[in-house]
Parts: C-alpha cells; sequence; structure tokens
C-alpha cells in the first residue's frame, strides 16, 4: 500500500516541476462547516466546524483544488489521462449506533487514473465525461489496508455565472469490489448481534450521487458551498444491517481569506 502513495507522489512533483514556470498558486486560511453521513446509508450525521489550510495550484500538468488533486499523465486532443486523489474521513464506531462495538472505519484514501474527455468547452462553460478507476486504502497514517477497488463515471458540467462566481453540477454513478462494500457494510461473526445478523457483502453497484456546487471569490476573499444527494436504490449490499437509508443528503459551507497568491489563477 506504501508504493501507491509512492508512485502517486512521483508522478505529482514530476508534472509539478514540468511546469512550475507557468503555474499560479494560492494560499491562505479558511474555516468550513459541513454535515456528512456517517458513511453512504447511514442513518446518522456528523456536524464539522473545521479551520482549513486553503491552497490552491494549477499549470498545465497539475490542479489541486479544494475538492480534487489532478495530474496529467498525457493528453490527445479532447482526451486526457490523469492521476487523481480522493479522500474520505474517519469514523469513530462508538458515535454510531448502528456499528457501536464494531471497528472505526479509518481515513480513506483513493489513488487512480481518470480517463476524461471533453464534450464541450468554451469561455463561459464546459462538459466533461470522466471515467475514474482508483485504489483505496484505509490508514490511521500507522497502518495499512487494502480496501478495494471503485470505479466512477461522471458528467460534469461547469457553468460561469459571472465574473467571480462558478456554478459545478456532477452526476456519478458508482460500482465497487466487495472488499470495499465489506469495510463500510459487512458484518464479521465476531461483531454480529441480535440486532446486526452477520453480512458478507458482494462487488457491484454502488448507487448514484448528484452533486452541486458553488464557489465566489472576490479579491482576497474566497467562498465556497455545495450541496449532495445519495441514491442508494437497488446496490449490490441492500441486504447490510449497516444500510439504514437508501437516500442521503449533505450539504456544507467554507470562507477562506488568500494571504499569498502568485499568477492567474482560474477555475
Amino acid at each position: 500500500m506504501r508504493w501507491c502513495s509512492i508512485i502517486a507522489l512521483c508522478c505529482i512533483t514530476a508534472c509539478w516541476h514540468a511546469s512550475a514556470e507557468q503555474a499560479a498558486w494560492q494560499l491562505g486560511v479558511g474555516v468550513a462547516y459541513s454535515q456528512l453521513p456517517d458513511y453512504p446509508g447511514a442513518a446518522q450525521q456528523q456536524q464539522y466546524l473545521l479551520p482549513f489550510p486553503y491552497f490552491t495550484y494549477r499549470s498545465d500538468k497539475l490542479k489541486l483544488t479544494r475538492s480534487e488533486a489532478l495530474g496529467q499523465l498525457f493528453s490527445v486532443g479532447k482526451l486526457s489521462l490523469n492521476l487523481s486523489l480522493a479522500a474520505a474521513l474517519p469514523v469513530n464506531s462508538d458515535d454510531n449506533i448502528a456499528r457501536q462495538g464494531m471497528p472505526d472505519l479509518l481515513w480513506l484514501t483513493e489513488i487512480g487514473p481518470t480517463a476524461d474527455y471533453q464534450l464541450l468547452k468554451n469561455d463561459q462553460q464546459q462538459l466533461q465525461l470522466r471515467l475514474p478507476l482508483r485504489k483505496a486504502i484505509a490508514t490511521d497514517l500507522r497502518h495499512w489496508h487494502d480496501a478495494g477497488w471503485r470505479l466512477e463515471p461522471q458528467l460534469r458540467w461547469q457553468q460561469k455565472l459571472a465574473a467571480e462566481l462558478q456554478w459545478t453540477s456532477q452526476l456519478t454513478m458508482n460500482w465497487s469490489t466487495n472488499n470495499y462494500h465489506q469495510r463500510l457494510y459487512g458484518v464479521s461473526p465476531a461483531f454480529a448481534t441480535v440486532e446486526r445478523p452477520q453480512y458478507a457483502a458482494r462487488s457491484g453497484y454502488a448507487g448514484w450521487r448528484w452533486s452541486n456546487g458553488v464557489t465566489w471569490q472576490h479579491k482576497r476573499w474566497w467562498l465556497g458551498a455545495f450541496i449532495r444527494y445519495d441514491n442508494l436504490q437497488g446496490v449490490s449490499f441492500a441486504d447490510s444491517p449497516l444500510l439504514q437509508r437508501r437516500h442521503n443528503t449533505s450539504f456544507g459551507v467554507a470562507l477562506a481569506w488568500i494571504f499569498n497568491q502568485q499568477g492567474h489563477y482560474y477555475e
């Protein structure tokens, strides 16, 4: 598992150095509030109010934003192959009634290639088809565990509403391997109870998600907000006792002050 992180770091570092002269970046601090389900299909939600470092970087080979990290491996016409990263927050099982007595859900890191095809692009809007395939790794920074694979075809629309205002809408379908589902929805015999029977998760369909976000930046201030809907009807783990809701909604808002920047940064 450590080799995945090392390879990713080497690729991103190479992209960084290859285009550093044309790069634009921003550095700041901010605070964010969000309300998120403990995991997709959980009945309980957690509220987070946290400070965060604000850092964005963009060049012709590397893009780091609040929501994604992409390192371009190659590009031909409208098609590009990128290295992408994603992450999910840990969950303390003692704080979740359905998971009490079970192991905590660790930090989740996902890494892998994504094939992106530009369907439409102009000064005001762009429509992109994405096909990310990522390896998932669960970690507490001391131990690293294989958490399976994720396939997430996406259709992403970005619209510039005004000079400083942008809207993004994304529709995502999800498929995952059995060890990914087992981490979230499986119940081993050691943790089975009368209310929570043993369950072995299978690979397959993992639902669809529709997310919308808006960002506004004026001089040194940046404001962002998102709302996301997850639909888990017809998923391959529908019989899991840990799947308590077929529908989840989450949202968040963040404000940041940019105290240093270089170049002309754009979304």
